[in-house]
């Protein structure tokens, strides 16, 4: 599928806790109008909260990897029994740091997703998201390096004479 998209930072967990557990934050961000849309989101941002390696992040207050869907009824206003089979869906994975302009293109795809491939979609995406923060490593890496807080100075003791 060559895209990846990640999604970071669920409640109660900030970006230092998520780079401090080497966790990369991913953002989903969903406009699906139609079931299978909204079935293929709910399922990504469920594998991602219970993911080894990412966060489910709320917001792109902090760094990570952004999943951005957009879905529609590939039959819808046809007439027939297809409506709600077959789902046409666009998927683009950014970069996002509070340090950058904006979120930060990295790929796309449009997807036919099918009502019995919801799982299995959502799979895929997972480890696009896994080959995008590969080789976007560096990079990573400076982010969870800079939001490390810096070692406090130790405090002297007063010389005694």
């Amino acid at each position: 599928m060559g895209c990846a998209l990640v999604f970071a930072a669920s409640v109660g967990i900030t970006a230092r806790a998520a780079a401090d557990e080497g966790r990369t934050d991913v953002y989903v961000d969903c406009h699906t109008a139609d079931q299978i849309g909204e079935d293929l989101c709910a399922t990504v941002k469920d594998k991602i909260r219970h993911s080894e390696g990412y966060t489910l992040a709320y917001n792109t207050e902090s760094y990570g990897i952004g999943i951005h869907l957009s879905s529609v009824d590939v039959f819808a206003g046809i007439a027939g029994k297809l409506s709600g089979d077959l789902s046409a869906v666009a998927v683009v994975f950014t970069i996002y740091a509070n340090q950058l302009p904006g979120e930060i293109y990295l790929d796309s795809s449009v997807l036919r997703v099918g009502k019995g491939a919801i799982d299995d979609m959502s799979s895929q995406m997972l480890s696009a998201v896994g080959q995008q923060v590969n080789a976007n490593s560096d990079l990573f890496n400076k982010m969870r390096m800079a939001a490390q807080p810096s070692p406090s100075p130790k405090q002297l003791a007063p010389a005694t004479p």
